[in-house]
């Protein structure tokens, strides 16, 4: 039962995808029409929609090696009366090559170091901020009234992590994968930046199959958090993951998870948002 929350101690050949579908809400100012020109007041939640998938290639190369390559996109869009200009849209892509040793420790215990590069570009268009400020650039000085040119933020974002990985299976039926990583990503652009930080996380998987062998039905639940090093680290991020599968075929993985997540957006408003992922995975 793979969870797309953490990475697997274990070298196989597969390929994957994983689609999500979500809402949440960003903490943003109050726009108040009722001036000329408009005003920002006391911040107010907004809504938004969002929007994810993932291609994931598998190969095992060797016994305990493997390499593995991955792209996604995500995207997000206010919804709702003001949050299209408040919250504005965000769209993140990207591209990840990562590979894995792993080593088995007796019949029940897997571990796993990988290291990864991740490389895309992210756009965010921002709208109320800089029809604003021109609005009061033009009230200060009609003669260099000009439209506003940052409304679209574009940067490439370069993130390196190592991570320790295991996985703990006392019984055929229950699982528990525990992930460390250390992440470093890098961007390039406009309010360029290099972040460190951590992040945990750890999923336990129940099969009922192995106790009930016409229920092939599985469920998993995980935790992940992430957390900055020093004064210009990462974002702190929380998510809580509860997942369903289909357990009935061992060279296939299907389920579906929800994902309920904190954290920030690409114009690093507050958020918490509730997604939905469909996971499938196929193995050879």
């Amino acid at each position: 039962m793979p969870s797309h929350l953490t990475l697997e101690p274990f070298s196989y050949t597969s390929f994957g995808t994983a689609i999500g579908l979500g809402v949440g809400q960003a903490l943003g100012p109050t726009l108040d029409t009722s001036t000329l020109p408009p005003s920002l007041g006391p911040a107010r939640w907004y809504n938004y929609n969002a929007l994810g998938i993932q291609f994931m290639l598998d190969v095992r190369i060797l016994e305990y090696l493997s390499i593995s390559l991955a792209s996604d996109a995500a995207a997000y869009l206010g919804s709702g009366s003001g949050s299209i200009l408040v919250v504005g849209t965000g769209v993140n892509l990207a591209g990840t090559l990562a590979v894995k040793g792993s080593l088995p420790i007796g019949e029940h215990v897997r571990l796993a170091l990988s290291v990864s590069a991740r490389y895309g570009p992210t756009y965010t268009l921002l709208l109320l901020r800089p029809i604003l400020d021109a609005i009061d650039a033009c009230r200060a000085n009609p003669n260099a009234c000009t439209l506003p040119s940052d409304i679209l933020q574009a940067g490439d974002t370069v993130t390196w992590t190592g991570a320790l990985v295991g996985a703990w299976a006392p019984w055929a039926f229950l699982g528990v994968n525990l992930n460390f990583d250390y992440i470093r990503p890098s961007k390039t652009g406009s309010g360029s930046y290099a972040q460190n930080g951590i992040y945990l996380a750890g999923t336990v998987d129940f099969d009922a199959m192995p106790l009930v062998r016409w229920l092939p039905v599985g469920v998993n639940f995980g935790y992940a958090f992430a957390t900055p090093v020093g004064a210009s680290g990462v974002p702190t991020t929380t998510d809580w993951n509860f997942g369903l599968y289909y357990t009935g075929r061992k060279d296939m993985s299907v389920g579906l998870e929800f994902d309920f997540r904190s954290g920030k957006l690409n114009n690093n408003q507050t958020q918490t948002s509730t997604v939905s992922w469909v996971n499938f995975k196929y193995y050879w």
